[in-house]
């Protein structure tokens, strides 16, 4: 791992959620307290909040992020934003779930290519669909472990 951050950005709401949200995010991760930040927007166009984690790599960077709403605690958004970033570098592949589709599609206009990722999500499966109507390749699909999955592509 080249780089982590952990950034709370704030909007017209208490500085408080911001530091509840990094409180618990930092602590679940285990990280430093240099790899926390808040930034409150100068101008906003209302009032909100997001919690951002970034867990570069050596040749990917990875992007978790957790809205806040009216009624859900900053807690709460924290937690959901901690067990991504975990469960992504528990399974230590190099493409997290949300990456995959994206990657998919451009691995199939390649035609040809392997990748390992978490076990594939909605938008995973429905770009498999879309490839399948669309492009002349095959995509298999093998289950590494449990968490771990081998996406291939072939011509």
């Amino acid at each position: 791992m080249v780089r982590r951050d952990l950034k709370a950005v704030i909007a017209m709401i208490p500085f408080d959620v911001a530091q509840r949200e990094l409180g618990t995010a930092g602590a679940a991760l285990k990280w430093r307290p240099d790899e926390l930040r808040t930034e409150e927007l100068k101008r906003p166009l209302g009032p909100g909040n997001v919690l951002v984690a970034e867990v570069e790599s050596e040749h990917v960077t990875e992007v978790f992020t957790g809205f806040g709403e009216r009624g859900k605690r900053a807690e709460a958004v924290a937690g959901q934003v901690a067990e991504e970033v975990k469960r992504y570098l528990d399974a230590d592949v190099p493409v997290g779930e949300h990456l995959c589709d994206q990657l998919l599609l451009l691995v199939a206009l390649a035609k040809g290519g392997v990748f390992r990722t978490l076990p594939l999500d909605g938008h995973a499966e429905t770009q498999l669909q879309t490839i399948a109507q669309f492009l002349d390749v095959k995509v298999e699909v093998r289950e590494v472990s449990r968490e771990v999955r081998e996406v291939e592509v072939r011509a």
